[in-house]
């Protein structure tokens, strides 16, 4: 029996690694072994062409006195923290109000229309943008004037150019925040609501003592979310503005193209990956153990 039992484990154990083999090979060939390649690459020095020289932590200081790079970690980390902010606090504002409604095909075009932008390709997004906020001929720009607002500057213009971007990426990626925070919403017991009509609280008590509390597990998940997407933006600047005018938005996955394929110095850009991996993994630690503090799962 004993030899059974074992064989038994033996075999389940074969299945599992087999059904698990696919997954593993993706994880290793495009995640895992990349990650391992970039970290060793950052300590040399290669420009496609020529053997890699082995620099140690060169390209790191190299960093530490880059007055660009400093620039783009800064545009990354204010881009980062103000998108995070919004799409989270307007995702969970809006899912509230469309879960508040009682008609289902209201609701359901309302997820639908939010969520819409999301599955557009962001070149597609970004160079529709720069039709609609041309300063000459765009749309935007069209119909302020006829209210009687002077055309502005969206693209041209350092602070205006920053809040494009922040325009574009909010209104492609806050409809994924509803849908989820709309999915937390559904799975709070309306018993808690209908207990509180009861006692005769009003719509703002229910929301915070209710609602934002039993959304702190959904809350937590898309901050975590957000801000790591946000920290990796790349397409909509790069098409939308170039990271000009200057350097007003470029980011550090800007950078880090150019000096890989515009500059060809690989480990010069693995080791702005490396930064950038670094400053992701301790904010989600951070939030991580924060998150304890406030975060209850039922």
């Amino acid at each position: 029996m004993r030899k059974k039992r074992n064989a038994l484990v033996i075999q389940e154990a074969i299945a599992g690694y087999v059904f698990v083999l696919p997954a593993l090979i993706l994880f290793l060939t495009f995640f895992a072994g990349p990650m391992v390649w970039g970290l060793g690459m950052s300590f040399f020095k290669w420009d496609f062409f020529s053997t890699p020289k082995l620099v140690w932590l060169d390209n790191f200081r190299d960093l530490w006195n880059d007055k660009l790079f400093m620039i783009t970690l800064q545009n990354t980390v204010k881009f980062a923290f103000i998108v995070s902010f919004l799409n989270v606090s307007l995702g969970m504002l809006i899912a509230i109000g469309i879960n508040n409604i009682h008609w289902t095909w209201l609701q359901t075009f309302l997820r639908s229309a939010y969520f819409m932008p999301f599955v557009i390709s962001t070149t597609v997004t970004a160079i529709l943008f720069t039709f609609l906020l041309n300063e000459s001929l765009g749309a935007v720009n069209y119909y302020l004037t006829q209210i009687g607002i002077p055309r502005i500057p969206w693209l041209t213009s350092s602070t205006w150019a920053f809040v494009s971007v922040v325009f574009l990426d909010v209104w492609k990626s806050v409809g994924l925040f509803t849908l989820i925070f709309l999915a937390g919403l559904q799975g709070i017991p309306t018993e808690l609501y209908e207990a509180a009509e009861v006692d005769g609280a009003p719509a703002w008590v229910k929301v915070t003592r209710i609602t934002i509390p039993l959304l702190a597990p959904t809350l937590f998940f898309c901050t975590i979310v957000a801000l790591i997407g946000s920290f990796q933006v790349f397409e909509s600047m790069y098409v939308l503005t170039g990271g000009g005018p200057g350097d007003a938005t470029r980011t550090m996955t800007m950078y880090l193209y150019r000096a890989a394929f515009g500059d060809y110095n690989m480990g010069y850009a693995a080791s702005m990956a490396v930064v950038l991996f670094m400053i992701l993994l301790t904010l989600t630690i951070i939030q991580i153990r924060l998150g304890k503090h406030w975060v209850f799962y039922r």
